[in-house]
């Protein structure tokens, strides 16, 4: 596929960067991310996507806007408040970008239809406001063997890891184990969340996800990123492949069909 005037234009200053050059941008175009969650982490990550020129951006969310989220969810404005996320996001993204094509599916992502709603995607954002999801798509992508990003945020903190299944690196459980519950206590309606914050962390995972597509850099794999924004601390935590682990190890089972998901909110959004 060449690369046309018009679109050698609107992406000729990451062109011009030899680590991407037309060939980059080309499969740019060609890839298809899925990003589950509308919220504070994906509106960032959804609108950096789709403005790099990513050809398809398969957009999962369930939910409707709320005036409380607006101080962090940046796709979604005053006059959108009642409306489903997916069509909010829509809106703005099209008028965005053009070249990239929106794929809404509107409901809640489960075990049920996790594996078909991911099947065809090169890359997986995370971006969800509870534990039991994260969980859920750390074993789905492992199954399908699509690499994602994780990540969560709460007050001025936020944590990020990428896994990349066919490299074998550490994967969610790894870190969390069998974790599906969230304290209600360390939600973001009872501890509060800087809106700046899934900001900062949603560029970082749209960015994972740009780095997947073109095989360059270092991603953040059999590592843990801690950010503290109050501090401007940035921490990486070594985090090593766990032999026994149920999703990953030696002896890992096809857990999507045999766990289940339904866990309690925490924050990520």
């Amino acid at each position: 596929m060449d690369l046309t005037n018009e679109q050698i234009r609107r992406y000729s200053r990451q062109i011009v960067l030899k680590e991407v050059g037309g060939i980059g941008q080309r499969k740019l175009l060609n890839s298809k991310i899925s990003l589950i969650g509308l919220g504070a982490l994906g509106s960032p990550a959804a609108y950096y996507l789709a403005a790099a020129g990513v050809g398809s951006l398969q957009i999962i969310d369930f939910d409707i806007v709320e005036i409380s989220n607006l101080h962090r969810q940046i796709l979604h404005f005053t006059k959108d408040i009642n409306k489903q996320k997916t069509k909010s996001a829509v809106e703005k993204l099209n008028l965005l970008n053009p070249d990239c094509t929106i794929e809404i599916i509107n409901e809640r992502i489960t075990a049920n239809n996790s594996k078909d709603i991911l099947k065809d995607s090169d890359y997986v954002i995370e971006g969800s406001d509870n534990i039991s999801t994260k969980m859920l798509i750390n074993d789905t992508c492992i199954n399908l063997k699509t690499p994602f990003t994780i990540a969560g945020v709460l007050r001025f903190h936020g944590q990020i890891m990428t896994v990349v299944p066919k490299d074998k690196t550490s994967c969610y459980r790894c870190v969390f184990g069998d974790i599906t519950e969230g304290d209600p206590s360390m939600s973001c309606s009872q501890a509060g969340v800087i809106g700046l914050v899934p900001g900062v962390l949603g560029c970082l995972e749209a960015n994972e996800a740009i780095k997947s597509i073109l095989c360059i850099g270092e991603l953040l794999t059999n590592k843990i990123m801690y950010v503290d924004l109050l501090r401007n601390n940035f921490d990486f935590i070594e985090v090593h492949r766990d032999n026994n682990c149920i999703a990953c190890g030696a002896n890992a089972k096809d857990l999507v069909e045999i766990l289940n998901y339904e866990g309690e909110n925490v924050c990520d959004e």
